[in-house]
């Protein structure tokens, strides 16, 4: 794949987005925070031009993973290291760009997470984030409370996939049996059986970005998202306004299935 320039690909995934390029002229720092086995890591790595990738999470024997995956690939922009979100301002380094993809959501406190990944991201520094929508995992939640009544092992995971399964089509918890996730044991204990989840909803994550000074930039979702939303709010071109898609998500309770994912800008001062 070509390496771009930050700004460009931003720009490219949010053509009406109102953000401040970073314009930055040397290498571009990068945080991946939770990096688990290494792949946002690598794909971050491989994507921006000029990225220099610092990979955290508290796995050894994931960073080994990752580790020993980079090096196969030939990657030398990555460094890893196991560290707790919670203690990363006091490493007393700064990033451009904060990347924190499905960690925060299994914390114990999220939003004390987030701030201390803000609290390490540079003035006008921009933040990926994705989230457990709460409204889009209804069915995982009631699939979830199932699956407490088996071990989260393979024989625990197979026989809790068989009373899904068995369920009445029209019942919440059988909806994920048309997710791909729920077919792959390593992939359904961390949909059903993770220690612990939080959901959100966009009004919640407005009001933390509103409290933080942070600027929306933008859901990263597929173009026919983007197009149904443009088409059923044409006066947000920006397709920036956090009211407007929680209204969007509210007729469209799967848009977010995944998860919300969405870049945020730091105040440049």
């Amino acid at each position: 794949a070509v390496q771009v320039p930050f700004d460009h690909a931003i720009r490219s995934d949010f053509p009406r987005a109102p953000f401040r390029p970073l314009a930055k002229a040397g290498p571009i720092e990068i945080l991946v925070a939770g990096c688990g086995t290494g792949q946002q890591a690598i794909e971050t790595a491989r994507q921006f031009a000029g990225a220099r990738v610092l990979a955290v999470d508290l796995s050894l024997s994931s960073l080994a993973y990752a580790k020993r995956k980079t090096g196969e690939l030939g990657i030398t922009a990555i460094d890893y290291a196991q560290a707790d979100i919670l203690a990363l301002p006091t490493l007393g380094r700064a990033f451009d760009i904060v990347d924190t993809v499905g960690v925060l959501h299994h914390m114990a406190a999220p939003f004390a997470g987030w701030r201390a990944l803000l609290a390490v991201l540079r003035p006008g520094g921009m933040m990926r984030v994705g989230l457990y929508s709460a409204l889009a995992r209804t069915g995982i939640v009631a699939a979830q409370e199932i699956a407490r009544g088996f071990a989260a092992d393979l024989d625990g995971i197979r026989a809790c996939r068989r009373a899904v399964v068995a369920l009445p089509g029209d019942t919440p918890a059988r909806r994920i049996a048309k997710l791909n996730d729920f077919y792959a044991a390593s992939e359904c204990r961390d949909l059903l059986f993770h220690v612990q989840e939080h959901r959100f909803t966009i009004p919640q994550i407005a009001e933390f970005i509103a409290a933080e000074r942070l600027s929306f930039i933008g859901f990263l979702v597929p173009p026919a998202t983007r197009d149904a939303y443009a088409a059923k709010f044409p006066k947000d071109r920006a397709m920036t306004d956090l009211g407007t898609w929680h209204r969007f998500e509210g007729e469209r309770p799967q848009t977010f299935i995944g998860m919300y994912q969405f870049w945020v800008q730091k105040p440049a001062g």
